[in-house]
């Protein structure tokens, strides 16, 4: 064992964590990816500048400065918390599940405090489900998020497209696992609550999100990938690259980037009357080769391409 999977495992065992989020990887994940983001600083930064830069150019646009909730703050590299903490008089900042780091680094912020959620309100149904090992559909119901939260300010960071990964990658790897058709649809479905959640609120709400993953060799590149599940987020906002994995942190042959998409204020009505694809079995699945599924069955994360 390496020295960093060692340091990784000694925060761990200082952060015990509920069994079904363990188990589901979502631990590791978070782990995995504060590790990633202190060895590649260099190259993240600026995606993390211009990161930062969108929320408080989102923070600008609010017409009240209560309230601000940040969905997917994760290890904290890209969330301006003192100058949110300045801005506003309180501060929620919400994840799975917060890393003992995270919880020692916010105590200086006295009006800024730690939510534990689960934003997808289908985790832990989805354990319990692929732990009985029934046959059974994905569940599918919009959770109730914050019920009775007046936020001024939502940021939704860098989380969209990682919604679907581990439950189903964990529904998947178990007995009677769901049909590969209804895990395309259940993918796109919790990116598609996630992004009708936004568009209900009453606040100014600031996207950022991957659109793609890039294979590159050097400023060819090789192999792309959506991340959205063949979900269009509307147009304007700004575009940039997220170099996520210099070689060889992914893969030994290429750099591992990401088109990512910055709103500081989401469209939300535009997204609510776009024309709703349907999203029935026969639209995800080709027939005689002439039908084009809703989306391409995505990359596994760390799978390399051909």
């Amino acid at each position: 064992m390496s020295f960093g999977s060692t340091w990784d495992w000694i925060r761990h065992l200082a952060n015990p964590i509920p069994r079904h989020l363990a188990a589901m990887g979502y631990a590791r994940g978070l782990r995995q990816l504060d590790s990633r983001g202190r060895r590649c600083r260099l190259a993240w930064r600026p995606h993390v500048e211009r990161s930062r830069a969108l929320m408080l150019e989102a923070a600008d646009r609010c017409a009240r400065n209560r309230k601000a909730v940040v969905i997917g703050s994760g290890p904290l590299f890209d969330i301006p918390v003192a100058e949110l903490s300045r801005r506003f008089r309180e501060v929620v900042l919400v994840d799975i599940l917060h890393l003992r780091q995270v919880r020692s680094a916010v105590r200086r912020y006295p009006n800024v405090r730690l939510r534990c959620a689960d934003v997808t309100g289908v985790v832990e149904e989805v354990h319990a489900m692929a732990q009985r090992g029934r046959r059974l559909a994905l569940p599918e119901r919009k959770p109730d998020f914050f019920p009775g939260e007046d936020a001024d300010l939502v940021v939704s960071a860098n989380i969209l497209s990682q919604l679907p990964l581990a439950p189903v990658r964990y529904a998947t790897r178990k007995k009677n696992g769901p049909a590969p058709w209804w895990v395309k649809a259940f993918s796109r479905r919790l990116v598609v609550d996630h992004l009708d959640w936004l568009a209900s609120l009453a606040g100014n709400v600031c996207l950022i999100s991957d659109l793609e993953r890039l294979y590159c060799d050097g400023e060819d590149v090789v192999c792309r990938d959506g991340s959205l599940r063949g979900v269009d987020l509307p147009e304007g906002g700004r575009r940039w690259l997220w170099d996520l994995a210099p070689k060889p942190e992914l893969d030994p042959r290429y750099d591992v980037r990401h088109v990512v998409a910055g709103y500081a204020q989401f469209p939300k009505r535009v997204w609510l009357e776009r024309k709703r694809p349907g999203n029935t079995r026969d639209d995800l699945e080709l027939s005689d080769g002439t039908k084009r599924p809703v989306f391409e069955q995505a990359r596994h994360k760390d799978q390399t391409p051909p």
